[in-house]
């Protein structure tokens, strides 16, 4: 009897050391070890209690996406994490060795041993997980974002080019399939989406640069029509190094001074997204929810996406996007604006963070950008700032702009009666606006499960009808044409209207 009683207590003692262990880390070493590392332990305990608490609850989110946008900060966090997890398991190990086990009897040591090897997993997972967070953010930064100049604002606001970049088989080179400018105002946050056709012809360049002198009326020359256009600038920079130098390289170089001399505004970084790869980073948010207010053809199976309220996944998001068979390319431009407002609006620091690694995974593979690693936290503020605000835009289409025959006056008036503001209170566009409640609420809105609106793949692969954008070739061709067509000479409402759409 007295026997198992000596042996109850010390079971009891060695559990008793490896619980304070996992409370109150060095607590065991201060009371049966060595004292002196106890009270070091506990003392880093107490800072990391400390710093977590200010942070919780002084630090805003916006606070911690600036701090996690710096290497240096994320590498002394992934350092910091891993040796915290370490040194926890070798306190937990060194109470367990308090504990005495070879003094336990066989059940007694077994129950010990999976104890402390439980609870070590449970207290180094949290900074594991902190550790592999920090390291893939680090990575992140380091190889999508160079390290260079931060560009001054102009007139206020920081205007960038977001481009949907297609090499895809069969096209020459690199041609943007889809053209935008989203551009912030630096004190507000206020946010602005400028689309711009990829067929537009003659397109500007700015004063005093080489490509002006070689195009004094546009970019535009002998030969394919196709070779001229708007998105065909990129394939032309590349071609021509020495007239598109600077950091960001000749291609996105071209493509930035021709939207510069075409809106009258500074570009000042651009940002192309492959669109091969556009679908993983929807999938790896977890998916967008749109409007869609017209039944659009999905691959060449006969599958279709309905009208509706729909989750769409990125397979699904990227037809969306892209699809060309019963509407215009000016209704894509549209549908593209929604997916990028759709993806605004998904990305809140939840989604954000519950689908980190996926999202970090996606981003560097098919995301290429000249922004500067130095000017990562000012745009941090500025989206945060644009969150919630709403995202004006201004499409580029017919009947307003026939991309054949441009009217740049035209064009750079209306660039800067939107970023001004003027008539911003009043009725601007008659296209409707993104997020809409009246369009929000259209047929099918309590209905998201239509074909072809969520991740299920109707078991075929969907690679095999990826939307390659292979006609835009043929309708880029054709885009000198385009301006003596019904579609962009008719009056009334602009093109697109029909094929409008909302995110939820």
């Amino acid at each position: 009897m007295r026997r198992e009683h000596a042996e109850a207590t010390r079971f009891r003692r060695s559990l008793t050391l490896v619980g304070m262990s996992v409370l109150a880390p060095g607590s065991a070493q201060l009371l049966r070890g060595n004292r002196r590392a106890g009270q070091i332990a506990l003392s880093t305990w107490g800072v990391v209690v400390v710093v977590a608490l200010f942070v919780a609850i002084r630090m805003s989110t916006n606070d911690i996406a600036k701090l996690a946008v710096q290497p240096w900060i994320l590498s002394s966090v992934r350092v910091l994490a891993f040796g915290l997890a370490l040194a926890w398991v070798a306190i937990l190990i060194d109470a367990w060795r308090l504990g005495h086990p070879p003094g336990l009897n066989r059940k007694h040591r077994l129950i010990m041993v999976g104890a402390t090897v439980a609870l070590a997993a449970m207290v180094s997972t949290p900074f594991v997980v902190a550790a592999r967070y920090a390291e893939a953010a680090h990575d992140l930064v380091v190889r999508m974002f160079p390290s260079g100049e931060v560009a001054a604002a102009s007139d206020g606001r920081l205007n960038i080019a977001l481009l949907g970049a297609d090499s895809g088989d069969g096209r020459e080179g690199v041609r943007p399939d889809s053209i935008h400018v989203v551009s912030v105002d630096v004190l507000t946050g206020e946010p602005a989406l400028i689309s711009l056709p990829r067929n537009l012809e003659n397109a500007r360049f700015p004063s005093g640069t080489p490509a002006a002198s070689e195009f004094p009326r546009g970019f535009s020359g002998e030969g394919d029509r196709s070779d001229y256009l708007l998105n065909a600038t990129w394939t032309y920079g590349e071609e021509n190094p020495e007239m598109f130098e600077g950091p960001s390289g000749p291609g996105p170089t071209a493509v930035k001074q021709a939207i510069e001399g075409t809106l009258g505004i500074k570009i000042h970084y651009f940002v192309a997204v492959d669109l091969m790869g556009f679908r993983d980073l929807i999938d790896a948010l977890g998916g967008i929810t749109i409007n869609v207010n017209q039944e659009l053809p999905i691959g060449e199976k006969g599958r279709v996406l309905e009208p509706g309220v729909q989750d769409l996944d990125g397979y699904h998001a990227l037809w969306y996007a892209r699809s060309r068979e019963t509407t215009s390319d000016y209704d894509r431009m549209e549908r593209q604006t929604c997916v990028i407002g759709a993806l605004f609006n998904e990305a809140d620091p939840t989604s954000v963070l519950m689908n980190f690694l996926e999202l970090a995974d996606a981003s560097s593979d098919m995301v290429s950008t000249d922004i500067p690693q130095q000017d990562l936290t000012k745009l941090v503020d500025l989206a945060f700032e644009a969150k919630g605000q709403e995202f004006m835009s201004l499409q580029l289409v017919p009947p307003l702009i026939v991309p054949a025959d441009p009217d740049f006056d035209l064009i750079a008036q209306e660039t800067a009666d939107l970023l001004s503001g003027a008539g911003r209170d009043g009725d601007t566009s008659e296209q409707p606006a993104a997020g809409d409640d009246d369009v929000a609420s259209g047929d099918g809105s309590g209905d998201g499960s239509g074909d072809g609106g969520t991740s299920d793949n109707d078991g075929d692969d969907p690679g095999g009808d990826e939307p390659s954008g292979d006609g835009a070739d043929g309708s880029e061709a054709r885009g000198g044409d385009s301006g003596s067509s019904d579609e962009e000479t008719s009056g009334g409402d602009p093109v697109g209207v029909s094929s409008a759409c909302s995110y939820e």
